[in-house]
């Protein structure tokens, strides 16, 4: 069993982020460490909520983060929150609802390259499979485990760019306030 110290979660766990987990260890992938929950960052009232997120063994950073947020310009802060625990090949999938509906940026934020898009009243469960073209009825039959391997397997390698406006993170925050 994986210690949540050994993986890119360290500093989030040892400074309290790591809310509500229903998967904080190794998930059926060798080698694998998950977190399905919520992430506190900048205060503890600015929530990354729904997240599924997964570590490779060997890998310095998070591979694969989605969740959603309240506010499209607190992302800088959850990139400084989360320091070296996200890095230029992390995968991050990042439902906002502040966003004009229907919104698809792609942009960076330092080194570290976002997918944001627009949610409102689904979840991110449920957005994750539309995006990825994960079977559904499949998921249905998995433990909490499970779905979120079958979620990573396909995230880790999500570069549908040409199904995003791919933006400076100023023009992101140009269109949001416009939109």
């Amino acid at each position: 069993m994986t210690d949540v110290k050994d993986t890119p979660f360290a500093k989030l766990e040892a400074e309290g982020r790591l809310l509500k987990p229903t998967l904080k260890g190794d998930t059926h992938v060798d080698g694998r460490f998950g977190f399905r929950g919520d992430i506190s960052y900048d205060d503890a009232d600015t929530i990354l909520k729904e997240v599924f997120a997964v570590s490779e063994a060997g890998k310095p950073a998070i591979g694969f983060l989605s969740g959603s947020i309240k506010e499209f310009e607190t992302l800088p802060k959850l990139v400084e929150t989360f320091g070296p625990a996200l890095d230029a090949n992390s995968v991050n999938i990042i439902y906002v609802a502040d966003l004009p509906r229907g919104a698809r940026f792609y942009f960076p934020i330092g080194d570290i390259k976002f997918f944001t898009i627009f949610i409102d009243d689904t979840s991110v469960y449920n957005e994750l499979i539309d995006i990825t073209y994960v079977d559904k009825v499949k998921l249905k039959k998995f433990d909490t485990a499970a779905k979120l391997d079958a979620l990573a397997d396909v995230g880790l390698k999500y570069d549908a760019v040409s199904d995003f406006q791919e933006v400076t993170w100023d023009d992101a925050v140009k269109r949001k306030n416009a939109g």
